[in-house]
């Protein structure tokens, strides 16, 4: 039997389970996060995570029923996780009533700010920032990919769009409104996977408050840069 076909006669009970269930079932999480994030859906077997987590691998089908039930509760938590970061954030914007364009602007850029922080202020392993970008690369099974986007990068990304399309006079559908939200995401999605002696050790601890203000401020610049070329 392949080491990722889990039996199915198993399954976690509505009440009742193993000791500490809540924990156990929250280490297997993110160990599997920590492998997913490294190998990839494919690559990360269920007896390395089970390994990782410090349990057996009928534990994982006891609690996700199979790799795919795992890697989808992965992605959930996630989501769900990153949304409660950004929520205030987000919900301050569909408020904002008539903003001029500067409003726009210092939003969108406190929205990168909040990307950043997410990133590289919460103690996240390199690899579980992989996994970030791996669910946003459509790997893994697809449903995986709707939830993330459905939980979390489409609200973020209509934020987004409503902060630009009140600037340029475009349409919330309009496609270099689009465009132009991804590319200024960018200034602060490529801090996800890169490793350079510019931003020190990723040894999990705290990201140094000197780098990191200077990494939002050159953000910043050219986040105003950007958006205020498009003004009408």
């Amino acid at each position: 039997m392949n080491d990722d076909s889990l039996p199915k006669q198993l399954r976690h009970p509505p009440s009742g389970g193993y000791a500490r269930g809540d924990e156990t079932r929250q280490r297997i999480i993110d160990s599997a996060i920590i492998l997913f994030g490294e190998l990839g859906f494919e690559g990360a077997s269920t007896r390395a995570i089970a390994k990782l987590a410090g349990v057996n691998t009928p534990a994982l089908q006891y609690y996700f029923e199979n790799k795919e039930g795992l890697y989808v509760t992965c992605v959930d938590f996630l989501a769900q996780e990153s949304y409660d970061w950004f929520a205030p954030l987000l919900k301050h914007i569909e408020l904002l009533k008539n903003p001029d364009a500067e409003t726009c602007i210092e939003m969108f850029c406190q929205m990168l700010e909040t990307v950043l922080e997410r990133v590289l202020n919460n103690k996240a392993v390199h690899q579980r920032r992989l996994f970030h970008v791996r669910i946003k690369m459509g790997q893994g099974p697809e449903r995986a990919a709707s939830l993330f986007n459905e939980k979390l990068l489409c609200h973020i990304h209509l934020a987004g769009v409503t902060l630009v399309s009140r600037i340029t006079g475009s349409s919330l559908d309009d496609e270099q409104a689009q465009i132009r939200v991804l590319s200024l995401f960018g200034l602060a999605t490529t801090f996800y996977t890169v490793k350079h002696p510019a931003l020190g050790s990723s040894d999990g601890n705290e990201f140094p408050y000197d780098k990191m203000s200077l990494i939002k401020r050159n953000v910043r610049e050219q986040c105003q840069v950007l958006m205020r070329s498009w003004m009408v």
